[in-house]
């Protein structure tokens, strides 16, 4: 019998592994030590012979399914409900462990694939901040103040070469990370309570972002794209479909052929937002339709680039084709969707619902901006006398 195939080792107590079974696959398992003695737990999630791009892929998927038990069953020990006592062990638990745990934890909840990306990234960021040796019992005021100050200054990862910098935004984002990871930790008991939400607003004010007004493109701006041609067929009609239906990227990037029916002569989308994991059912109009693409056997009717700094360039690059000069992102289209509503009479309450907004007032914002758009226009009049 061929002896199993080991993956690095995450921590002290599970360990992920492998082991050939028929036709070329590999089943995954678990190797839990535990007071001494030890066991295992078989996953029935399976490797196949990557004989395709479609079979790799699946590969990818399947190791982030498991690797996202291995990270669950490694807290429950930690927490005690192996009969691990949580006082003593919380202590020797190092920060990244908790990290890559809380990683794990988003996945299994739903988050978007480009989430999921920029959380790895700001791992690193925080490892290159400080090593990854800290325990997550150590972290206080003083290292998130001066994760803070590096994330000020810090130099993109992706981009050495370059030397370019992190935006604001990305470090506001990276730091939010930080605190939503020590807000776990302190649900699961882990720690007392949770340092980076003590800092004053002029210790993060380095990563503080300016308020800004939501952009958006003109239904003008929308034609001029769909009659431009882009690098990637697959972002353009995600983005247009993002225009017409208002989703966020990470619901289209979760989006299966399952969420789509037909209903008394009109497709439906029916969904959980994976943002508020609210439900949500909207009919999809023609402009829409004309944006999915056709059913080839994917389970996903969309599929996109993991990483959304990706899509983002493309639009960007598809936009200064079309001649448009606004920083267009892909959530521009949620904003664009909002006010096409609007401007074409939509009611107010109505839109709301269709953005999957558990408060009106959210999507009061994009009314504010209809409505001094049509204050300036009429202006227009005074400024011509």
């Amino acid at each position: 019998m061929a002896r199993p195939k080991k993956e690095k080792r995450e921590s002290s107590f599970v360990t992920l592994r492998t082991k050939e079974v028929a036709k070329g696959r590999q089943s995954y398992y678990l190797d839990i030590y535990k007071d001494g003695k030890r066991s295992y737990e078989f996953l029935k999630l399976y490797l196949l012979p990557e004989t395709s791009k479609t079979a790799k892929q699946q590969n990818a998927n399947t190791k982030q399914a498991a690797m996202a038990i291995r990270n669950q069953r490694e807290l429950e020990i930690i927490q005690g409900k192996a009969g691990i006592v949580v006082d003593s062990t919380s202590k020797k638990i190092l920060l990244f462990d908790w990290l890559e745990t809380f990683k794990a934890q988003k996945e299994i909840s739903g988050q978007s694939k480009s989430n999921s990306v920029l959380i790895g990234h700001f791992i690193e960021h925080l490892k290159e901040y400080k090593g990854n040796n800290i325990k997550l019992v150590d972290v206080d005021e003083a290292y998130c103040k001066g994760f803070v100050e590096y994330l000020a200054t810090a130099k993109s990862l992706r981009h050495i070469k370059s030397e370019r910098k992190i935006s604001s935004k990305t470090g506001h984002i990276y730091y939010s990370y930080l605190i939503s990871a020590l807000n776990e930790a302190v649900r699961k008991g882990l720690i007392d309570k949770n340092p980076a939400k003590n800092l004053s607003r002029d210790e993060k004010k380095p990563i503080k972002l300016e308020k800004r007004s939501r952009e958006f493109l003109e239904i003008e701006e929308v034609k001029r794209l769909i009659a431009t041609e882009c690098t990637r067929e697959d972002i353009k009609q995600a983005f247009l479909f993002g225009c017409f239906t208002g989703l966020r990227l990470s619901d289209i990037e979760g989006l299966t052929w399952d969420n789509v029916t037909k209903r008394n002569g009109d497709y439906v989308v029916s969904i959980t937002m994976q943002k508020t994991r609210e439900p949500l059912v909207m009919k999809l109009n023609k402009q829409a339709l004309k944006y999915m693409p056709k059913r080839n056997g994917n389970i996903s009717v969309f599929s996109l680039p993991n990483n959304g700094v990706t899509i983002n360039r493309v639009l960007k690059k598809w936009a200064k084709a079309a001649g448009i000069s606004k920083n267009v992102h892909f959530h521009m289209s949620r904003h664009t969707f909002a006010t096409m509503e609007l401007t074409l009479g939509a009611d107010l309450y109505v839109v709301s619902k269709l953005l999957g907004h558990t408060n009106v007032g959210t999507t009061q914002i994009y009314a504010d901006i209809i409505n001094k758009r049509r204050d300036e226009a009429v202006e227009l009049i005074d400024n011509a006398f």
